[in-house]
């Protein structure tokens, strides 16, 4: 049967088989192409995700400052409030009871 088939078949010029030997090629190139850019993007992908998790990194370490230096300027106004409070007259005699009634 394959004997028939080439018989009846005429084969194709050497212009059509270059022809079909670059398509073929072309096609190849592109699936080539194609898994490039699959794995080109995986690794975008993984980048990405390392940026985002760091970026939550740097938030968090940014939440953190904000909260120590609220609590430093907390701290801070608390200390002046109790300069200001020892430096008002009648506190020394105030604390004096205060320490005697303790003991």
């Amino acid at each position: 049967m394959k004997k028939v088939m080439k018989i009846i078949k005429p084969k194709p010029d050497p212009k059509q088989r270059l022809r079909d030997w670059q398509r073929k090629l072309r096609q190849e190139c592109r699936n080539i192409e194609r898994q490039i850019r699959g794995s080109a993007l995986a690794k975008e992908i993984v980048s990405s995700r390392r940026t985002v998790n760091k970026l939550y990194e740097n938030k968090a370490q940014m939440n953190s400052i904000s909260m120590h230096l609220g609590e430093s300027i907390g701290l801070a106004v608390m200390s002046r409030l109790a300069r200001n409070r020892m430096q008002q007259p009648g506190y020394e005699i105030f604390f004096r009871t205060e320490c005697n009634n303790q003991v």
